[in-house]
């Protein structure tokens, strides 16, 4: 018996001590609004204050004027695609001031403290960029259509010649028996199923259009090119600065069997360039499995 009412003793205080850990965790909220941190967490976040000496609800009701304003200027702050940032292309279409102005209703509270010593509140307020709801879905027709990229390019497509060429290369380097019978994208035994795009050593920026292109300017990679419920979730792919991060994150996108490629180059801050054969070896693995589709993509940042 005593044993027993030990147990739930221990089972009572541990209970209390993780909800005494949620609370400190929520009472040190973080500012997120550095545009790479952002595209890499998926959400916009930041904590504003109110002016001492108010009432409760007063305070708290300022500090969220505060913050929503916080957010629209991190938003503002975010790139597009390019140079473009979020604030030019609400100065240059209607379409995307009406579609931010109506993201941002959407913002939620991730918590809110009051100061009854001081008299003030702080609130933490947040809008996501992917996911439901996120920046994504909101602006999902302007992504896909021509309100942001408006530099259209040549769809990259290979030569039958490069596209034997890559599948022998695939199978080779998959140590698949007999890689020179390998012909065609549909007899590749073990495809490339992600692709990781390394561009350290260029001043590359995440945006919420990224796109891939050759070295002859051909477009392997961009928006079109996903599913529209994937590009809700996942956005042009995912940014990190860390080679077992990448992997990490395509494993949990389904991804087994990532492809690493080396960035050649960068054009407009936000299009990675990458040669002719390593876009056939995209392409004839893309055939397979569908890598692009689902935004199984992820960037090394430097």
């Amino acid at each position: 018996m005593k044993g027993t009412m030990m147990k739930k003793i221990i089972a009572i205080m541990g209970f209390c001590f993780v909800l005494s850990s949620t609370a400190w965790a929520q009472e040190n909220w973080q500012s997120v609004t550095d545009s790479d941190t952002v595209f890499r967490e998926g959400y916009v976040q930041v904590v504003a204050e109110s002016e001492a000496g108010q009432s409760r609800y007063k305070a708290k009701r300022a500090a969220q004027v505060v913050a929503q304003r916080d957010l629209l200027e991190a938003l503002q702050g975010l790139t597009l695609t390019g140079s473009t940032s979020v604030a030019d292309g609400m100065l240059e279409s209607d379409q995307i001031k009406t579609s931010v102005q109506g993201f941002l209703k959407g913002a939620v509270k991730c918590g809110e403290k009051y100061y009854p010593d001081q008299k003030y509140a702080e609130v933490c307020m947040r809008v996501n960029i992917k996911g439901r709801g996120g920046m994504y879905e909101t602006m999902l027709p302007l992504i896909t259509g021509d309100a942001i990229v408006k530099e259209k390019k040549p769809v990259f497509q290979p030569t039958p010649v490069e596209v034997k060429q890559a599948v022998v290369a695939t199978a080779t380097a998959q140590a698949t028996p007999e890689p020179a019978k390998v012909e065609a994208p549909s007899q590749l035994v073990n495809p490339y199923d992600g692709l990781i795009v390394d561009a350290r050593g260029f001043q590359f920026r995440p945006a919420l259009v990224n796109r891939i292109l050759t070295e002859k300017e051909q477009v392997v990679f961009d928006p079109s090119k996903i599913l529209n419920n994937v590009l809700v979730e996942r956005g042009c792919g995912g940014f990190t600065t860390d080679d077992g991060k990448a992997k990490a994150l395509l494993e949990n996108w389904g991804s087994k069997n990532p492809l690493l490629i080396r960035c050649v180059d960068v054009a407009n801050l936000t299009e990675a360039k990458i040669s002719q054969d390593d876009a056939a070896a995209v392409y004839v693995n893309d055939q397979k499995t569908s890598l692009l589709a689902q935004a199984r993509v992820v960037f090394i940042l430097q």
